[in-house]
């Protein structure tokens, strides 16, 4: 067995996907709130963009607890 961890094993396109749709949530999130809060009317876009962010910190954590869990070594 290599010195190196197994999260350095994983494919980096994983990686990489993760790193994006988080991004990309948390994006989201912000865009819909800002609307949500300035137009008159579309408060609904702000309590969506709240429900979308509070999904993305779901998502990483999930994707966090997950590479810990590969990161574990037999003794």
């Amino acid at each position: 067995m290599s010195g190196s961890s197994p999260a350095a094993d994983r494919p980096v396109k994983e990686v990489l996907y993760a790193m994006t749709l988080f991004l990309l949530l948390v994006i989201a999130a912000v865009v819909l709130g800002i609307i949500g809060a300035v137009a008159k009317g579309l408060f609904f876009l702000l309590i969506i963009g709240i429900v979308v962010f509070v999904a993305a910190l779901v998502y990483l954590g999930v994707h966090l607890r997950r590479s810990r869990r590969h990161r574990r070594t037999l003794r």
